[in-house]
């Protein structure tokens, strides 16, 4: 496939860390008190993903030392830009334990932010990232829908999501992480098309799941994402997002 000229453009979007009067930057010693008070009760007080909570949940907290994040608008196998940590932070990842931390100021997120990033040695490591530049929608008619069937095929995205996309193709049993269920809703990854043409861009980095930069046109994606949209049914709630808002109380009646 050709490739598409600035589908990624450069950003750099660090945060600056003013060195303290004890060696630690301000905003870390901030943000490994959010951190505590908000985080480490599923992520662990060092992020390694083993906070006493962790075991509530059948998907385990992200071990955020190893910095790796699925959910990016960067290309893959790079760390996640600020304002990515700041979606997935405020908004939360729907169908997971992980739930909306939309009580926290934009100060603490901000400052939650930098000590995520101190807990592992990639975002110090690391070029700024690319980000994805979502192509131009196409209008969502029923013949864009159509060829996005075909879209499905032509990906082989049956091989692990299955010919209805309901997570079983025959691949499935043997991958490290199982396919998503495409046809449950809501996805992790977002309501909407567009966020599903991010995840196609991007790829989810620590699963199967690859980029499709490069290998489907801007057309095809928008194409695939219309299909896959169609193919959800309503709104679920799953045992861990059960157990997310469940360990959120807990937490809170105790005084943190």
């Amino acid at each position: 496939m050709s490739a598409r000229p600035g589908a990624f453009a450069l950003v750099a979007a660090v945060l600056g860390l003013a060195a303290g009067a004890a060696g630690q930057s301000p905003d870390l010693a901030t943000g490994e008190r959010v951190f505590r008070d908000n985080c480490a009760v599923c992520h662990g007080a060092t992020g390694d993903g083993q906070g006493m909570a962790a075991h509530h949940f059948k998907t385990p907290p992200r071990d955020l030392t190893k910095g790796r994040f699925k959910f990016r608008s960067t290309a893959s196998g790079q760390i996640p830009t600020d304002a990515d940590l700041v979606r997935t932070i405020v908004h939360g990842i729907p169908s997971t334990g992980m739930v909306p931390q939309n009580h926290l100021s934009d100060a603490e997120v901000q400052a939650v932010i930098a000590f995520v990033k101190s807990l592992s040695p990639r975002f110090a490591a690391a070029q700024s990232p690319t980000v994805a530049t979502i192509p131009t929608p196409p209008a969502a008619t029923p013949e864009a829908i159509a060829r996005g069937a075909k879209i499905y095929v032509k990906g082989e995205c049956a091989e692990c999501h299955g010919k209805e996309a309901r997570g079983d193709g025959p691949s499935a049993k043997d991958l490290s992480v199982t396919p998503s269920d495409l046809t449950r809703r809501p996805l992790k990854s977002g309501a909407t098309a567009r966020d599903l043409v991010r995840t196609l861009l991007t790829g989810l980095d620590g699963t199967p799941m690859p980029s499709y930069y490069l290998v489907l046109e801007d057309g095809e994606l928008w194409d695939l994402a219309y299909w896959l949209a169609t193919r959800g049914g309503p709104p679920e709630t799953t045992d861990d997002e059960r157990a997310g808002w469940h360990v959120v109380q807990m937490h809170q009646r105790r005084g943190r």
